[in-house]
């Protein structure tokens, strides 16, 4: 994989410990035998410490499963909740058929995907790489949290996939040439982003022309609870008060997850200069229906037979769970 300087675009020296931009002045390290383009960190621990965790994690490396390793992660997480880090570890199971599910749905949606480079944005723990290595040649996994990378390289070893590259890297500051890539998605990724615009410029950037940018968020206003601390109501709060409430009713920090409605959505892809776009209200893959009570079952069954229903959907653009889109790039 060919890297540029991810502030500069432009070339960058390499050594056996680091990559040099010689523009910039600024040197990107090799740590793990994983190339760290940060241009900042992963707001939710510092870099030192992320590397210092993704150590303690290859020390468990060869003596864990992959799932296991996830359960030891959030042993060594002490601060999130023991049922949030259960439902965290399901989500986290059930990536590769998702993956599988949005590639099917992304070519339904625009046609047979052409070309042969994929990128994912935010690949945390790889499950989206195994469902698009069987189908790219070239793939490429991104996340700004270095200690998912020493997860994703576990799951990718244990599928028996070794000629997939992990880059730890801010989604807004891509290391990677104009037009590097057919495909490029980010599912669950956004509203993790400090400069949502940002991320879907440099997406749109690293595109070949007619390459697609899938994207995967929960909708904000959602009526169901928000996904990430599940507590309800949060979007409907101005944006000031929803961590502080989510801190009184279940002791969590909120203050680094910006969910977007319909409407932000749309006005993100706009900004960032995308003309050719659609968006969606997708079905909840069956293999996820799994990490749901039978309450929420029963509600999705209900939100399943609504979306069939053209005449009746629109109102769950505004109240639905989650969106996805599909942007077309041009040169």
């Amino acid at each position: 994989m060919t890297f540029v300087c991810p502030i500069c675009k432009g070339p960058l020296d390499r050594s056996e410990v680091a990559y040099r931009c010689a523009a910039c002045d600024r040197t990107y390290p090799i740590v793990l035998g994983i190339p760290d383009f940060r241009v900042f960190p992963d707001p939710w621990i510092e870099i030192e410490d992320d590397w210092a965790k993704a150590r303690r994690l290859v020390e468990r490396f060869n003596d864990l499963s992959f799932e296991e390793l996830v359960r030891y992660y959030w042993l060594i997480t002490p601060n999130t909740p023991a049922h949030l880090a259960e439902r965290y570890t399901r989500h986290v199971l059930g990536g590769v058929d998702r993956g599988i599910a949005s590639l099917a749905e992304i070519e339904r949606l625009t046609g047979p995907i052409a070309g042969d480079r994929f990128l994912e944005f935010g690949c945390g723990t790889g499950g989206f790489l195994i469902a698009a290595r069987g189908r790219f040649g070239t793939v490429v996994g991104n996340d700004i949290a270095f200690r998912w990378l020493v997860l994703a390289r576990k799951r990718l070893e244990e599928a028996g996939i070794d000629d997939v590259t992990l880059v730890c890297c801010c989604g807004e500051y891509l290391p990677f040439p104009d037009g590097s890539f057919d495909l490029a998605v980010a599912s669950d990724v956004i509203e993790h982003t400090s400069d949502q615009v940002g991320l879907v410029k440099q997406a749109l950037r690293a595109l070949a022309s007619g390459g697609r940018f899938f994207l995967a968020t929960p909708n904000r206003l959602s009526l169901s609870p928000e996904p990430h601390v599940r507590v309800w109501g949060v979007g409907w709060l101005p944006r000031r008060l929803m961590a502080p409430y989510v801190k009184l009713v279940r002791g969590l920090d909120y203050r680094n997850i910006r969910t977007i409605s319909y409407f932000e959505l749309r006005d993100i892809l706009k900004r960032a200069g995308a003309t050719d776009y659609v968006i969606t209200l997708p079905q909840i893959p069956a293999a996820e229906l799994v990490r749901y009570g039978p309450r929420e079952r029963a509600l999705i069954a209900i939100y399943h037979r609504i979306v069939e229903r053209p005449a009746l959907r629109w109102p769950l653009y505004v109240v639905g769970p989650l969106f996805h889109a599909v942007v077309r790039a041009g040169r």
